[in-house]
């Protein structure tokens, strides 16, 4: 899981014809203020003209030229009214017609493929587990391919996106630079993929996606800043000051110093992040003191049972988030974090870990806003991937629909 990029950056553009449709069509071009109009209802749900206006500051004319190009592509439509105080006279929402669009989300990991099929606000309509057969790259193309088949297939509708994550370093939208967890190095997947797949196709960081995910149709769609920090397989880390996506190495997260006396991480740095949280370590160490292999699901449950060995390592790992977790807002000064990831249940084993690890080092400033901890599987990852195809493309993958 390694680093991000800003929105607007090619990694973020996920490879070239971004503009085209499912059929190869190219868009009308449409003033960038317009675009940022449909992005406010497709995040934020239908709005009026007169919202829309006293959100933006706009003047009523200036709204009606920006949202008429809008109506004209069919990006958005007029829906039901709604009557405001008083005796005044209703107002009609503008609105997106999500269920006209289709996307895929795929997420890759060294044992499965996980896949999804979404409408245009990323709600899950039908999904797909399949094992990782081979990390051969060719075999993992045809698999990836397959599935995406499968979805389209079943979609009702056009797919006018296919986006696929992976954890390790993704450069220029393009290549999978480095995937630990793949054993990837230099991996021309997009353009391999995209010979398959016959539709738009991103690739990006997972961590990347995750955190789009989380602006746009989550929990930080309400704040202009906020962290994201994960927790399992690795240690992922996405950042959002004033509503934009900033560039974030990962590394410096998931190797921060905690203990000098720690357990070693692979890289041998001792008593760092990686050490102590990811779920490889806990259970190594869980598996050392019990004399037989434990797996991370029996170490959290272990923990759980009051298991002295499992209790120990679960309760050191929670405080290292939380040391992590405060380390991000004294650098950043975000102070909304979400704790998530696929071993994130380990912070509700032992909250009281996170919340000392939290403050231990404030000084009696730290932040009054608890993190957000958010369970979820891998199948959200794939949710994840699939809005880095919806955020690449919306709302350029015009004209309109296909019925």
């Amino acid at each position: 899981m390694a680093h991000g990029s800003p929105e607007g950056d090619p990694q973020f553009s996920g490879g070239r014809d971004q503009s085209a449709g499912p059929e190869g069509g190219r868009a009308p071009e449409l003033p960038e203020a317009s675009k940022a109009l449909a992005v406010d209802i497709l995040v934020h749900g239908a709005q009026s003209r007169a919202q829309l206006a006293k959100k933006t500051g706009l003047s009523a004319p200036t709204l009606t030229r920006l949202v008429r190009p809008l109506l004209d592509a069919g990006v958005l439509v007029e829906s039901d009214s709604i009557r405001g105080h008083g005796r005044g006279r209703s107002s009609v929402l503008l609105d997106v017609v999500d269920d006209d669009y289709r996307y895929v989300g795929v997420k890759l990991t060294s044992e499965s493929i996980y896949a999804v099929l979404t409408n245009l606000r990323a709600e899950v309509l039908a999904s797909r587990t399949l094992p990782t057969l081979s990390l051969d790259v060719p075999d993992v193309v045809s698999a990836v391919a397959g599935v995406v088949a499968d979805l389209r297939e079943g979609a009702g509708r056009a797919v006018w996106g296919v986006g696929v994550t992976v954890g390790g370093r993704v450069h220029d939208g393009e290549t999978v630079a480095d995937s630990p967890f793949l054993h990837w190095h230099d991996v021309p997947f997009r353009t391999m993929l995209a010979k398959r797949v016959g539709v738009p196709l991103f690739l990006a960081n997972d961590v990347v996606g995750l955190t789009m995910a989380q602006q746009w149709f989550g929990y930080g769609r309400t704040c202009a800043d906020f962290a994201l920090l994960t927790v399992g397989a690795g240690v992922g880390y996405g950042l959002v000051i004033d509503h934009a996506i900033v560039p974030t190495l990962v590394s410096p997260v998931s190797h921060l110093p905690i203990d000098p006396h720690g357990p070693l991480c692979f890289a041998g740095h001792r008593g760092c992040m990686t050490a102590f949280v990811t779920s490889a370590a806990m259970a190594d160490t869980v598996s050392l003191a019990r004399g037989r292999r434990t797996s991370y699901d029996e170490v959290l449950e272990l923990a759980e049972a009051g298991d002295p060995a499992a209790s120990r390592v679960v309760t050191e790992a929670a405080h290292a988030v939380g040391r992590a977790a405060a380390a991000i807002t004294s650098l950043t000064g975000v102070e909304h974090i979400i704790l998530s990831g696929e071993g994130v249940r380990l912070l509700e084993i032992a909250p009281e870990s996170l919340h000392a690890g939290r403050v231990e080092y404030a000084g009696g400033q730290a932040s009054a806003l608890d993190p957000v901890i958010l369970s979820m599987d891998f199948l959200e990852w794939a949710r994840g991937a699939a809005v880095v195809a919806i955020r690449a493309s919306f709302p350029d993958t015009l004209p309109g629909p296909t019925p």
